[in-house]
C-alpha cells in the first residue's frame, strides 16, 4: 500500500462504499461516480476536509455529483465558499442559482436562508 493510500485510506474506503471509482494515479487518487443523495456528498467532502483541511495538497481529485434539489440553511459563520467546498461546488454556481434570494453582494448571505445548491 502507498502512503498516499494509507492516508487516505477511510476516505476510498467511504467512497467505494457509496459505489465510486476510486483510482490511484501518480501522486493523487481520483475518486468519480455518482452518488444516491447530497447527505452522501457531504459527508465525503467532511471526511476529505478531516484529512486534508481545506482541500490544500492536491493529492485527491474528486468528481461526484449528487442528485438535483439539495438544499441548505446557512449557518452563522458560513461564506458561500464554505458551504460550496462542503457540497463540492463553486460558490459561484451557489451564488447564480440563489440571485434571487440574495441580491447583488455574494458576500452577505444571513444566518436562516435556505440555499438552492446546484449539482456538482
Amino acid at each position: 500500500m502507498s502512503a498516499l493510500q494509507e492516508k487516505y485510506q477511510s476516505l476510498t474506503d467511504m467512497a467505494g462504499g457509496y459505489g465510486l471509482t476510486v483510482e490511484e494515479g501518480e501522486g493523487f487518487i481520483r475518486i468519480t461516480g455518482a452518488l444516491n443523495s447530497a447527505e452522501d456528498k457531504k459527508a465525503l467532502w467532511e471526511e476529505w476536509n478531516r484529512l486534508d483541511p481545506d482541500y490544500r495538497s492536491g493529492e485527491v481529485v474528486v468528481d461526484v455529483s449528487a442528485p438535483e434539489g439539495t438544499t441548505y440553511t446557512v449557518q452563522s459563520g458560513d461564506s458561500l465558499s464554505k458551504i460550496g467546498s462542503h457540497h463540492g461546488v463553486s460558490w459561484q454556481a451557489i451564488y447564480e442559482a440563489n440571485k434571487d434570494l440574495i441580491g447583488d453582494n455574494p458576500d452577505v448571505i444571513h444566518p436562516g436562508q435556505e440555499l438552492k445548491i446546484p449539482q456538482g
